[in-house]
């Protein structure tokens, strides 16, 4: 059971703990640099190599990856903080090194943006009071779920903004949330995805059917944000039953 705190408890969290420290912000910029080049690898001219092309689309997507990569780490370090857990955001380097081998091997039609992960600490003073006081597998699944939910819904949202605007940037902004949140839900440690599995595979399948029941409805079929919400989690609950009917109910 998790046991609520007061928003004076939480905003005393965030003002200690919610900040990068010097490691996971060179560790965070390494990530973005490393997802930009391989988000612009096809936008350094159309016919030939153009330098000053090149640069400005590098700089772009550098912005969109910025933006879409923070907005994951800082959804799960407020989770993470909220269930008194402290947030270490850390770079997966086999992650990013199979990410540029594919992308060089494939001539940038294989972008893959699987290279970061959290960490969680137990704030030991925190955690007093709470049933099971120890690490929770359940709580930090659910802490590692916030950050490809954050990136789905922003993505949904741009997506609709972008309906009006029809902007290139917010086309590829979407993309890469959709992408980068996909990726991360694959369940390879030390990715989301592994963390959530390992908490509940019933919850892995929910999650897993309501996300691709959203992404049809938003993406392919263009209905509302909060009606795509609606069904997706229809969606989730039907996943959720076909699993236990199909593996869970055999496995425990």
């Amino acid at each position: 059971m998790t046991t609520f705190i007061s928003w004076h408890e939480f905003k005393d969290r965030l003002k200690r703990y919610f900040l990068f420290n010097k490691l996971e912000t060179r560790e965070f910029f390494l990530v973005v640099l490393f997802f930009a080049l391989i988000l612009s690898f096809d936008d350094w001219g159309i016919e030939k190599f153009n330098l000053v092309a090149g640069f400005k689309n590098f700089f772009i997507a550098f912005c969109i990856v910025a933006v879409s990569v923070f907005l994951h780490h800082a959804v799960q370090r407020c989770a993470a903080l909220y269930f008194g857990y402290r947030p270490e955001q850390r770079i997966w380097w086999l992650g990013i090194l199979i990410s540029l081998i594919l992308l060089i091997f494939s001539n940038g039609k294989v972008m893959v943006f699987a290279g970061c992960y959290i960490m969680t600490h137990m704030l030991t003073s925190q955690r007093i009071g709470k049933h099971r006081y120890g690490p929770s597998i359940r709580t930090l699944g659910y802490i590692a779920m916030f950050g490809p939910l954050a990136n789905f819904l922003f993505a949904g949202i741009l997506h609709t903004i972008n309906l009006s605007l029809n902007s290139p940037v917010l086309t590829t902004m979407v993309g890469f949330n959709i992408l980068f949140a996909i990726y991360n839900i694959i369940p390879i440690p030390p990715l989301d995805g592994a963390k959530m599995l390992f908490a509940s595979r019933l919850a892995y399948a929910f999650f897993f059917a309501a996300v691709a029941g959203y992404l049809a409805l938003v993406y392919a079929l263009g209905v509302s944000i909060l009606f795509a919400l609606f069904v997706a989690i229809l969606c989730g609950i039907i996943g959720w039953i076909v699993f236990y009917l199909m593996f869970e109910r055999y496995l425990v």
